[in-house]
């Protein structure tokens, strides 16, 4: 890990035990920016102006039934085999594109697709800078993500195996789909938790809006207590 990216890391860490009237004094993080980080950059540009077209009818492309629009262009897009340190770096530069059309949708899915390609396991996001929040982290996912900030919604979609920790809040939809694997929210969650989920843990340590009615397997926690076992509602 580079000197400016410890040094990065170590202030946004801060910035998250700030008292929320405190948090103006850390200004946006800096990056040094590399080949590798414009490769991604000019990817995730490119990913997101065809993701734009698809969606309006101007990208002819078949997608397979089984496959998510987002995440089958992005996939498409994204670098193999990104190293953690670059992702992480990634992260920290995402300020600069949140006003960006479909930003919220598309870039959840970038980030997934350059984790599930990546030789590394274990990975770090920042989004506790950000003012929007980003949806699909952690789609198919089978790594080690550490999200240090807010997530969106359908954290976990799909995910195979791996674990996910959201220091924040997050959306609704969490661990839809999910085969395997833990996911664990800090903060608040949304409702429809557990949708469609197989199999799986799921640690809910805020408060949360609902379960999905469509749990088939795995268990589901608040804050400590069993509230789903084995697919099966216990409260």
């Amino acid at each position: 890990m580079t000197d400016n990216l410890e040094t990065t890391l170590k202030a946004l860490d801060l910035f998250g035990k700030l008292d929320p009237e405190k948090k103006v004094e850390i200004i946006k993080p800096k990056v040094i920016r590399n080949e590798t980080l414009d490769l991604i950059i000019e990817k995730y540009k490119e990913g997101l102006e065809n993701y734009g077209l698809y969606l309006k009818g101007k990208l002819k492309i078949k997608i397979p039934s089984d496959e998510y629009s987002c995440y089958y262009i992005t996939k498409s897009s994204a670098p193999s085999k990104t190293s953690s340190d670059n992702i992480t770096e990634f992260s920290l530069l995402l300020g600069e594109y949140e006003n960006k059309k479909y930003f919220k949708d598309f870039i959840g899915c970038y980030l997934s697709a350059l984790i599930n390609s990546s030789d590394n396991k274990d990975f770090k996001i920042f989004t506790n800078y950000l003012l929007k929040t980003i949806d699909h982290i952690g789609y198919e996912n089978a790594k080690n993500i550490d999200v240090n900030g807010n997530a969106g919604n359908w954290v976990g979609g799909y995910m195979k195996d791996g674990k996910i920790t959201v220091t924040g809040n997050a959306g609704d939809w969490i661990g839809e789909e999910m085969k395997d694997g833990k996911i664990t929210i800090n903060g608040n969650a949304g409702g429809g938790v557990g949708d469609r989920m197989k199999n799986g843990k799921i640690h809910l340590n805020g408060d949360y809006k609902g379960l999905s009615k469509y749990i088939s397997g795995g268990n589901i926690y608040h804050k400590d207590k069993l509230i789903v076992g084995n697919g099966r509602k216990l409260i």
